[in-house]
């Protein structure tokens, strides 16, 4: 007895047995390719210096008045003139000892930013919730209006005595 073999669909969708099928294939996805280029050009003429800046998260929070990280020298005499102390505190020699994971280990560069992003960044950013007085000369409201003390009453209309 023969099994019977299921034909791939690579064979069945898009059914292409005949050359003029085939062509018809092609001039479709060119014809759909048309239509996405009149449609990106559109948005490109739309939006315009829009698409092309920097849209990365941390760019759009950059705090204004940051200085740029300087360009890598290139050229051999530019490395030789170099005027960047060496940073004792890194494990290599580099031209920028902030940027190392040495530096942010030791915490010496934080994130500075226009808004916070992490979650670290949220201490101190806002006013204080509520002025606690750690139990000196002040009730305890909490105490008093959130806990329910209906359990620890005994005797009443409804106990079995």
């Amino acid at each position: 007895m023969i099994a019977w073999k299921e034909t791939p669909r690579r064979f069945v969708e898009p059914p292409l047995v005949t050359a003029a099928d085939v062509k018809a294939f092609q001039q479709l996805v060119a014809t759909e390719i048309k239509t996405a280029k009149a449609h990106s050009k559109q948005s490109r003429e739309r939006f315009g210096s829009e698409m092309e800046k920097n849209n990365s998260y941390f760019n759009y929070f950059k705090k204004a008045g940051n200085a740029k990280v300087s360009p890598g020298r290139i050229f051999g005499y530019d490395r030789i003139c170099d005027d960047n102390t060496f940073s004792q505190s890194t494990t290599r020699d580099t031209m920028y000892p902030k940027f190392t994971q040495a530096a942010r280990k030791s915490c010496k560069v934080g994130l500075e930013t226009s808004r916070q992003i992490r979650t670290s960044q949220a201490y101190g950013w806002g006013a204080p919730i509520d002025e606690p007085a750690y139990g000196l000369g002040k009730t305890t409201v909490v105490h008093d209006s959130f806990m329910d003390k209906s359990h620890l009453k005994t005797g009443g209309p409804w106990t079995a005595r």
